[in-house]
């Protein structure tokens, strides 16, 4: 069974990258060097506290002092723990969607290799934002807009894989009648959970979403073709 998609009245539709930022009111860039480093030293204690303690377990002061920075430069950046949860899960889906970017006129000499490189990079972009992940599915259990939030990224995930999947069906040697939808929904959410357990051996996880994917599309006696991917 699918999740449930976000309400149509939010005016989002799964074609759009979520915009976790919409009405936060973040101050402007820093412009001096100086401050531009305390930023993103609090954003990289964030994400690596969030992923060893959680987002209930770690504080701002937690975050500061792990950044070496005063407590109150931290509120000159963001204005809660929230929102510093929110700019990390930004991040993230920024760099999904230059993967999306890069994948969409990628040649593949050889489907097989080009689907585990695929998945080698979705996972290590998934895996350096594993705290902000975890921090993510804590914060929300008890807040409704988070979990909103995150019903359009479980949608806009799915949507991207769907894409691509409608695109690799048409390689010759595809199975008819494929539910690409649903095959996408179902490893747009395994590759959420994944997201949280980061591996230093990833090659047989690799390789098991490999084959899923590849055995889903393909028939099992499909030769190694060479084929231009354009999802858009």
């Amino acid at each position: 069974m699918q999740p449930s998609t976000p309400e149509p009245e939010k005016g989002w539709s799964p074609s759009a990258r979520p915009d976790l930022l919409a009405g936060q009111h973040l101050p402007p860039p820093p412009q001096q060097e100086r401050s531009r480093r305390k930023r993103d030293a609090l954003l990289q204690s964030a994400l690596a506290l969030f992923a060893e303690r959680g987002y209930e377990g770690t504080s701002i002061e937690d975050i500061a002092h792990h950044a070496g920075v005063a407590v109150g430069s931290f509120y000159q950046h963001f204005a809660s723990k929230r929102q510093i949860l929110l700019v990390l899960m930004d991040r993230l889906l920024q760099e999904a969607s230059m993967l999306t970017l890069e994948a969409k006129s990628a040649a593949l000499p050889d489907i097989r290799d080009g689907i585990a490189r695929l998945v080698r990079q979705a996972l290590q972009v998934d895996w350096a934002y594993a705290g902000a992940y975890r921090a993510w599915r804590e914060a929300t259990v008890g807040d409704r807009e988070l979990r909103t939030l995150h019903q359009q990224i479980e949608a806009w995930t799915a949507q991207q894989l769907s894409l691509l999947f409608r695109v690799l069906l048409l390689v010759p040697g595809a199975r008819q009648g494929v539910d690409s939808e649903t095959l996408a929904w179902e490893l747009a959410l395994l590759l959420l959970r994944l997201a949280e357990i980061p591996l230093e051996e990833p090659d047989a996880v690799v390789a098991s979403l490999t084959n899923l994917i590849y055995h889903g599309l393909f028939t099992d006696g499909t030769r190694n073709v060479s084929y231009q991917v354009q999802i858009f």
